[in-house]
């Protein structure tokens, strides 16, 4: 893009600046292999083909690529052809792409991997992509640790940058347009039993915490002991899933995951908080019955409010 000034009359086509309608090529992909996806990072590897057909040998798209969301690129095996009046030029792609990964719902989350693709040399009042969608597509064997793809796409946007790029013939102020061809891949993960495995501790927490209200007794100080006992070992267990999850899973954000280990840390916490009211509220014989009745109430409506919670998170996840 910085050599829109210079290049343009010494080594590309002849393009007028302001052209009504700019010259174009008809741009696609075919993506053979995705691989290499990186939540720390946040980066995808990914091999494909990238052909245009165009007017003129001179405006071959495939010469002037820019990887916009590349960190690493490499290019071989370019050829051009010329059928009837156009000319079809391919070059083989492989790289590494930046992405923004949302890990809210793993295991069952959605990525959207997008490859950016823009001309090194032209703006869009000088050039502009034409999708090829009939063609492009992707190879169906692509095996990606545990994702699919479920949708497939390639299109073209314009894309400003609020800079000139100190083009003396663009007025100062005024921002530059670029024809962007995008190559979109939408990834769905269906992990249940890396789910179960990193959940369940959760919910066996869940389970003892829930028990530990109906440990009762005539005389509750007998059995507070345990109670207690109970309901420490449980948020134990929970800060040590939640651990072992996070090195398993993904360092950063609050996953599906994460959200149902949260819930049962606050569910015993709860548990923790009933019982040490009780014990508080005993000394008075007068006050027994009413603090048995407040345990039972907020046994239920927490572990409601649980179970609730946990369905529609994971419901909205896995839809």
């Amino acid at each position: 893009m910085l050599c829109t000034t210079g290049f343009l009359a010494v080594m590309g086509p002849s393009v007028p600046a302001s052209a009504a309608v700019p010259p174009s090529c008809r741009v696609g992909a075919y993506v053979t292999d995705l691989y290499g996806l990186d939540v720390s990072p946040r980066t995808i590897k990914a091999d494909f083909w990238l052909w245009s057909v165009c007017p003129t040998d001179a405006l071959d798209a495939t010469r002037r690529l820019e990887f916009v969301n590349a960190t690493d690129v490499t290019q071989s095996d370019r050829s051009v052809v010329k059928v009837g009046d156009e000319y079809w030029s391919q070059v083989k792609v492989s790289g590494t792409f930046r992405q923004q990964f949302d890990l809210s719902e793993y295991p069952f989350d959605k990525q959207d991997v997008k490859i950016q693709i823009e001309d090194s040399e032209y703006n869009a009042s000088q050039f502009t992509y034409v999708a090829d969608s009939k063609d492009s597509g992707y190879d169906h064997a692509i095996s990606l640790g545990g994702f699919k793809i479920r949708d497939f796409g390639v299109g073209v946007v314009e894309h400003t940058y609020r800079t000139s790029f100190g083009d003396p013939r663009i007025t100062h102020g005024q921002n530059s347009q670029y024809s962007q061809f995008v190559i979109d891949l939408k990834l769905e993960r269906d992990d249940l039993a890396g789910f179960i495995r990193q959940a369940w501790p959760a919910y066996v927490a869940f389970l003892i915490s829930f028990i530990s209200y109906w440990i009762w007794a005539s005389d509750f100080i007998t059995v507070v002991g345990a109670r207690f006992g109970i309901l420490g070992a449980s948020l134990f267990s929970v800060v040590v899933s939640m651990r072992a999850a996070s090195l398993t899973g993904t360092s950063f954000g609050v996953t599906l995951v994460d959200q149902i280990h949260l819930a049962t840390l606050l569910y015993t916490l709860v548990g923790v908080g009933c019982t040490s009211y009780i014990l508080y509220k005993w000394v008075d014989p007068e006050e027994r019955a009413s603090v048995r009745r407040t345990n039972t109430v907020v046994a239920l409506s927490t572990t409601a409010v649980f179970l609730i919670a946990n369905a529609v998170s994971i419901g909205f996840a896995v839809t």
